[in-house]
């Protein structure tokens, strides 16, 4: 069966789906370098509308993962260029035209697909990250380019079960067009690690990705603070990382020595150091979907603690790879942390539990590409 993915991402996820992916089918993967926060490819080094992937710096490290051969980045354009956005999506359209696949995996709702979206829909298959909108990013833009492609493709795959059914009532979708999956661990972060890292001495709490008022961060904060003030636990240090406006008042927790925030994007090499050189990751979050944070965090074998909102529950399975705690409430983020902190036997079990789910076990990404060719299987059907 002939593939092909379209993606504006080349990282996270993907390489590692595609890794999987390209033992049982043939995989053709599309990704658009346009901003640098997706895939860290700098289109201004691209000489051509579309390059094939060992053409791309960029993408050489991981050409143990993705078939170079059969990948092809776009030099990407703003939307509003729009006669060049039409132009680049006719171009695409015809590459694709030329390699005739069975089924066509999309995980982006950008004017970059648009036509072959068009074309293909009934043999298209929509990887929806994120089945509702986030509290606090719930844009006009974003909206109406999900209604288009929520009407253009009808076959769609989520990456968590917990939230199908709501999924399914919530836009009036056909059950037996929705399907699921999960993700696994984010490989692609390991080939960022640098030998120079070394382990960090004391109890390392992290706190990563975009700043936004659903990541609860306050309570993590407030949580923090009550521990560091009791005195009792010296060794114990927490770092905040990631790009973003905070919603209330930073000022107030940086005077203490034992908080460290990081507040600008943080590329690879320096992510894959914070966190192997952890303890612990938290995720405060008031809502979700599924995390790539978690995943990131899996990556290293790092223990999770999560709030029991949208998929996280799923992910991280309580008192076996980190904790699951009740959300907005820092004494339940204070609690676990002490938890842990006090038990680092029960912090290695979890670290052993994360290599038997995620690495080799029922959560691994081998898994995982069984659900979405199951998926694709059903859609390729005449």
């Amino acid at each position: 069966m002939k593939v092909v993915f379209l993606s504006t991402f080349a990282l996270d996820a993907n390489v590692s789906l595609i890794n999987a992916l390209k033992e049982k089918c043939d995989i053709y993967f599309f990704t658009e370098a346009l901003y640098g926060i997706y895939n860290f490819i700098d289109k201004e080094k691209l000489n051509k509308t579309i390059s094939k992937g060992f053409e791309v710096e960029e993408l050489q490290r991981f050409h143990k993962l993705i078939p170079l051969d059969k990948t092809f980045v776009i030099k990407g354009s703003r939307n509003a260029d729009i006669l060049k956005k039409i132009h680049t999506s006719y171009l695409i359209n015809q590459q694709i035209k030329k390699i005739n696949p069975d089924v066509i995996l999309t995980d982006n709702y950008m004017l970059t697909y648009f036509l072959t979206s068009l074309m293909y829909r009934k043999k298209m298959l929509l990887l929806v990250h994120d089945p509702f909108l986030h509290s606090g990013e719930n844009f006009l833009i974003d909206q109406y380019l999900r209604k288009i492609h929520f009407k253009l493709i009808r076959h769609k795959i989520l990456l968590n079960s917990n939230q199908r059914t709501d999924f399914i009532n919530y836009y009036n979708e056909n059950p037996s067009k929705i399907f699921t999956s999960f993700l696994g661990v984010y490989e692609y972060l390991r080939y960022f690690l640098t030998s120079e890292n070394e382990k960090k001495s004391g109890f390392n709490i992290l706190f990563f990705g975009r700043i936004s008022p659903y990541k609860g961060i306050k309570f993590l904060l407030d949580a923090f603070v009550k521990i560091i003030l009791e005195q009792n636990h010296l060794d114990i240090s927490l770092t905040i990382a990631g790009s973003g406006n905070f919603d209330f008042d930073i000022n107030v927790y940086k005077k203490y020595s034992q908080i460290k925030i990081i507040n600008e994007f943080i590329i690879p090499s320096h992510l894959a150091n914070l966190i192997s050189q952890s303890s612990v990751v938290v995720c405060p979050y008031t809502d979700a979907t599924q995390s790539g944070v978690v995943m990131s965090a899996f990556a290293f074998k790092k223990p999770v603690i999560a709030t029991n909102v949208g998929g996280l529950p799923e992910m991280v399975e309580d008192q076996k790879t980190g904790l699951i705690i009740e959300p907005k409430s820092p004494i339940e983020i204070y609690n676990a942390l002490l938890k842990l902190y006090a038990d680092r036997d029960l912090l290695e079990n979890m670290s052993q539990n994360i290599q038997n789910t995620y690495f080799t076990g029922e959560k691994s990404w081998r898994n995982s590409a069984n659900q979405f060719m199951n998926a694709f299987e059903k859609i390729n059907k005449p």
